[in-house]
């Protein structure tokens, strides 16, 4: 079973090698780094020197936070994965501050048991009557605007807001349903992170490359990671090969968890040395979100107790 971790980092450099270290003991497993084109890559690549396992993106984007680029990254690993000589049979989204809350033989035996499944749940909420969801698609964002993310002004940020409310007005009667080519896309949301068949990373990205009009229409999406593989999924025949599908509508990422563990009360929570108990009660493979300086002492104890 070989699997491919792929990535997206802008920070905390030790976390990252720390994780590619623990999982690069299995052969069969290997990272794919992205790191944000605004932060330098010599300090991963410095940490992760000694490491066979591990592989960095050469065409590397500038991460905005809610931007589309961050698709286009997770794009850019996706291919530089699948045009590898290896040929692997899962590859699993990581963002940075992610670490294993299992053994290596524990996520191998998992993706051995349910191999061909695909893990990115989502709900529809393309035609929602819920403004929550709404206001995902019937707003024109654009968290990837240069102008704005440079400028601490007030000026700046008033020009900003109100290019946002003109450039909305032809967006209020978007029902979240892509149109091109003569097909109908209904929008999809769930949790960022998801593990996918070699088959499925191949089917979006052909569907990336042959789908610009459906591309246009996600950058301006608010947080388009939540929706963009999401959508293409479980608009095709891999829906059903997910564990679950056609969900009911509900709000809010924690109802979508897919292999990850992450508290979302009211920003995302960083684990700590009190949390280890209840991490090694999950049944998820990984954690989010944890930090050097922060985590250490609950690194340490996953690393003792899942060690083989």
């Amino acid at each position: 079973m070989k699997i491919a971790f792929l990535n997206l980092c802008h920070c905390d450099p030790d976390l990252v090698a720390r994780a590619a270290g623990k999982l690069g003991k299995n052969e069969n497993f290997h990272m794919y780094i992205h790191v944000d084109q605004k932060t330098s890559e010599a300090p991963f690549r410095e940490k992760t020197r000694d490491l066979p396992n591990v592989f960095f993106v050469r065409n590397r984007k500038k991460v905005y936070w809610g931007g589309f680029h961050a698709i286009e990254a997770t794009i850019e690993l996706m291919r530089e994965a699948l045009e590898s000589r290896e040929a692997y049979d899962y590859f699993l989204l990581l963002q940075n501050l992610d670490y294993p809350i299992k053994s290596n033989r524990e996520i191998e035996a998992f993706f051995r048991k349910h191999q061909g499944k695909e893990f990115i749940r989502a709900c529809r909420i393309g035609g929602s009557r819920d403004r929550h969801f709404q206001e995902k698609y019937k707003l024109y964002h654009q968290f990837d605007d240069d102008f704005y993310l440079r400028s601490h002004s007030q000026a700046g940020k008033l020009f900003h807001d109100l290019k946002k409310v003109i450039r909305s007005v032809p967006w209020f009667t978007f029902s979240g349903m892509i149109k091109e080519g003569g097909n109908t896309y209904p929008l999809y949301y769930g949790a960022a992170q998801w593990a996918l068949t070699r088959d499925c990373v191949r089917y979006i990205l052909d569907f990336y490359d042959s789908h610009p009009g459906f591309n246009q229409v996600m950058r301006h999406i608010k947080f388009p990671d939540e929706e963009y593989f999401h959508t293409i999924v479980h608009n095709s025949e891999f829906k059903y090969r997910c564990l679950k599908y056609d969900e009911p509508e509900r709000r809010w990422l924690v109802n979508w968890r897919n292999l990850h563990y992450f508290e979302y009360p009211k920003e995302i929570t960083v684990f700590e040395e009190k949390d280890f108990e209840k991490l090694m009660g999950r049944e998820e493979l990984f954690c989010r979100k944890v930090r050097t300086g922060v985590s250490d002492r609950l690194l340490d104890k996953i690393d003792e107790r899942t060690e083989e």
